[in-house]
């Protein structure tokens, strides 16, 4: 039975890397433009949201009366602890005045006579994050053809994220609350056996962009999975319960340290580029495809559950199946400790 082939780790491959682009961004690089991994890429405004202020309620007037007592007009840029509204008393002798909140810019005023400041855009800088050449600009995202180095997971959970590589436990330890240090903030952590519940909450908490692990009991897992985005990516790239980090994906990373990387946990990926390219790399393939053997790692692809990492231990050929197929099968021992007689369609070969 053929089988397709999935690389735990693909070195220094040619791959195309996506940079999206937030809010309203100017690029300054062009296509075909070469670029290093720290050089800037576009400067972009992000909208950092808005605030209301009760005028009409605090000042004691009517909503069509608001603007007359407004110190600004709608359109001006206000800053924080500026006088935005005044009311004067009888005679002139005593007043009421609203000061702004923060620096933004006075928007409109609703229906109620309340006034909606806007935060002033927050200027951010796109880096690269990559060597390499600029494929394409669109409105969404500059791709970088860059060399990188990808990791596949046994399963991940989470949106693409980014940041500088931390290892935080050996292969065989446990991630706990003190593996997790104030400086986490924005770094993929990396190492250990089981990620604690506790020591995710921990990470979340600070801010880490994502973490790379051995196991997590695979409740903790499916919760993750169920809840939508809950701000911190998390790959396991041996199985469910307590598993050591393998030594390949624990050696590339040691190596890593420091280095930028991205994850990703819906393409179940990370990348690592490389600082620098020499021109030789081969092209990132598209998939490979090869005999299943007994002792070949497999992953078993199920629609119903995420996916299983196991190892063939038979091929007994063709049998007809629950479904009433008649199908080639193959006896797969899992991690967990099931044996299961599973369809060769359904598998896929994971290669050390």
């Amino acid at each position: 039975m053929i089988c397709p082939v999935t690389k735990r780790i693909d070195e220094r491959k040619r791959v195309m890397l996506d940079r999206p682009v937030q809010g309203v961004c100017k690029p300054t690089v062009k296509v075909g433009q070469k670029v290093s991994d720290t050089e800037i890429i576009a400067h972009c405004e992000l909208s950092a949201g808005q605030r209301l202020l009760k005028i009409a309620h605090v000042l004691g007037v009517s909503r069509g009366s608001v603007e007359k007592h407004l110190t600004r007009k709608v359109g001006d840029r206000i800053y924080e602890g500026e006088i935005i509204a005044r009311k004067r008393g009888i005679f002139g002798l005593a007043k009421k005045e609203i000061k702004a909140p923060v620096d933004g810019l006075i928007s409109e005023i609703d229906s109620r006579g309340d006034l909606i400041i806007k935060f002033l855009p927050k200027p951010v800088r796109l880096i690269s994050g990559a060597a390499g050449e600029v494929k394409g600009i669109a409105d969404d995202k500059i791709s970088i053809m860059t060399t990188a180095t990808k990791i596949h997971g046994f399963v991940s959970v989470g949106k693409l994220r980014e940041g500088l590589i931390s290892i935080v436990a050996s292969p065989r330890d446990f991630i706990i609350p003190a593996s997790i240090k104030a400086d986490s903030q924005g770094k993929i952590l990396v190492g250990g056996a089981l990620l604690e519940k506790s020591a995710l909450e921990k990470a979340v908490t600070i801010g880490a962009a994502a973490i790379i692990t051995g196991g997590m009991n695979y409740r903790d897992f499916e919760s993750l999975a169920n809840g939508g985005d809950f701000g911190t990516t998390v790959m396991i790239t041996e199985s469910f319960g307590s598993a050591p980090m393998g030594d390949d994906i624990w050696q590339f990373f040691s190596k890593k340290q420091g280095h930028l990387g991205f994850i990703s946990g819906e393409a179940n990926q990370a990348i690592v580029p490389e600082a620098t390219t020499t021109g030789d790399e081969k092209l990132e393939s598209p998939g490979t495809w090869r005999q299943l053997r007994v002792g070949d790692k497999v992953r078993y692809l199920r629609k119903e559950s995420s996916d299983l990492l196991g190892e063939v231990k038979d091929l007994p050929g063709e049998q007809i199946i629950n479904s009433g197929i008649l199908t080639e099968v193959a006896q797969v021992s899992f991690t967990s400790g099931q044996d299961l007689l599973l369809p060769a369609a359904n598998l896929q070969i994971i290669d050390f």
